[in-house]
């Protein structure tokens, strides 16, 4: 029994798994951010874009597009960890 128990502490507290919620959360969170402004503009027209050339130079979607690439990578670490779990030494 406590063999198994530890098992699971390991899988749990293995650096992958944690790594790749934090990037899932922030992914999350970047992608409400980035899609929020585009469903709040959309009634408001051409009125409601920045003039600003620090929000220009990235570009519409950048929140957008690095929430969905944190996701990707979130995704890809906690498929690694659950593809190779922790070796038990």
């Amino acid at each position: 029994m406590n063999d198994t128990k530890n098992r699971i502490v390991a899988r749990l507290f293995d650096i992958r798994n944690i790594i790749g919620a934090l990037m899932g959360i922030y992914g999350v969170i970047l992608l409400i951010a980035g899609l929020a402004p585009t469903v709040a503009e959309a009634g408001a027209g051409d009125a409601a874009r920045s003039t600003d050339p620090i929000d220009m130079s990235a570009g519409d979607g950048a929140n957008t597009w690095v929430g969905i690439i944190l996701l990707v990578v979130a995704a890809v670490f906690i498929g690694w960890a659950a593809w190779r779990p922790p070796r038990r030494s």
